[in-house]
């Protein structure tokens, strides 16, 4: 309070000297942000009217422009691509995939209930089994026993090729879980587990295929039902763009229809610190129709500053640091809305949803109200990958 009672002092002898000079040079007492009883606030008051300069204000911070929105556009909805009934997308084990109408209308299905005849039309995927790889069958079985090779060496290479073929051959593995050979035993345990962690880590991800574990026989899906057994013929020909292919089950990991489903729309936004729901929605600029399926996936950090600078969210929010919905959406979640008016959902780190209403989709962060306001930072981002699948 010293620099006030010079200030005080500075303008009762102004007030008894008129046009003497104090040597105070203007800006040399600067207002402090501290409580001022209010006797003294009108006294400051009229030293700055007297003498212009001596008190600045505090200059006020600078406001950071407000993030800007995307460009809206509307969702491409270009019509299905229609297929005729025999037309199937084959994937080889080669890595290549050819598309185009089998040569032959129906297959058969040898099952121990009695042979099947399945058309082709009505087939949406079919599996070939290990039995329909003898070669990769024993390929496997040599590996897996390789695991006990009194060759450390030997061991480790084993390990690691089969991590390398996958879930793929998890039941094959899990005929050894129990083996007398400690070292097949322990390995296969470890392959096991990876294949587990690695499941979890991809979770819900619908851009990458879920592997289906190998089983001795074929597996055909149809429209109506599925059935295991032995396919035949074991050779057949595909009408491709290429010309007419001659293809063996034994050359195909997988088949399936293709669904002529209209082409998903994807997009990548940031969502800032500062686009707070309480303040302003950043608009993605995907104008979305009732009925499009909304995948979102996010990613990044935000500083909760008033919690201090070491506190930080992330797209789920934290309730420890409070709640933009109480016991519903925490503090720092990710958050969404179809239109100005739409009804508010939290996003977090992944949220899939059908849209009940037409507008265009925008995001935000929830925020407990109390630190919502101007006043409060929160240094940092989201990174938001959104698809859209028309209806």
């Amino acid at each position: 309070m010293s620099k006030y009672r010079s200030v005080f002092c500075a303008f009762f002898w102004t007030s008894a000297v008129a046009g003497l000079t104090l040597g105070l040079s203007p800006g040399s007492v600067r207002a402090e942000e501290e409580e001022v009883p209010k006797a003294e606030v009108q006294i400051l008051e009229r030293i700055k009217a007297a003498i212009p300069g001596v008190i600045e204000d505090k200059p006020a911070d600078d406001k950071k422009p407000k993030a800007k929105d995307e460009p809206t556009v509307d969702v491409p909805r270009t019509a299905a691509v229609t297929y005729g009934p025999r037309y199937l997308k084959l994937h080889l084990f080669d890595g290549s995939v050819i598309t185009g109408d089998l040569s032959i209308a129906e297959i058969n299905v040898d099952t121990p209930f009695g042979k099947l005849v399945v058309p082709v039309e009505r087939i949406r995927s079919f599996s070939p089994g290990l039995d329909s790889f003898p070669e990769l069958s024993a390929k496997i079985v040599d590996t897996i026993k390789k695991l006990g090779s009194d060759d450390y060496k030997t061991r480790e290479q084993a390990h690691k090729d089969l991590a390398a073929m996958g879930v793929k051959v998890q039941k094959e593995l899990e005929k050894f879980v129990s083996d007398e050979n400690a070292e097949i035993k322990r390995h296969v345990g470890e392959i096991l587990k990876e294949f587990e962690e690695a499941a979890e880590e991809q979770g819900d991800d619908e851009e990458s295929p879920v592997e289906q574990a190998w089983i001795r026989q074929d597996t055909v899906v149809t429209s109506d039902f599925t059935v295991v057994g032995k396919v035949s013929p074991a050779e057949f020909k595909i009408n491709s763009k290429y010309g007419e292919l001659n293809v063996k089950l034994a050359d195909v990991r997988r088949a399936e229809r293709e669904a002529g489903a209209k082409e998903s729309f994807r997009k990548s936004v940031t969502v800032q610190g500062e686009n707070l729901a309480q303040r302003s929605f950043k608009s993605t600029g995907i104008r979305v129709q009732a009925g499009d399926r909304i995948t979102i996936k996010a990613e990044g950090s935000i500083v909760m500053s008033p919690w201090g600078s070491n506190a930080s969210s992330g797209p789920d929010g934290a309730p420890n640091y409070g709640w933009y919905i109480p016991n519903q959406i925490a503090g720092g979640a990710l958050v969404a809305r179809i239109g100005e008016k739409g009804t508010i959902y939290k996003v977090g780190k992944q949220h899939s949803v059908v849209a009940k209403t037409s507008g265009v989709l925008q995001l935000a962060i929830g925020m407990q109200g109390d630190y919502a306001g101007d006043g409060y930072q929160f240094p940092g981002e989201y990174r938001v990958k959104l698809k859209i699948d028309p209806k």
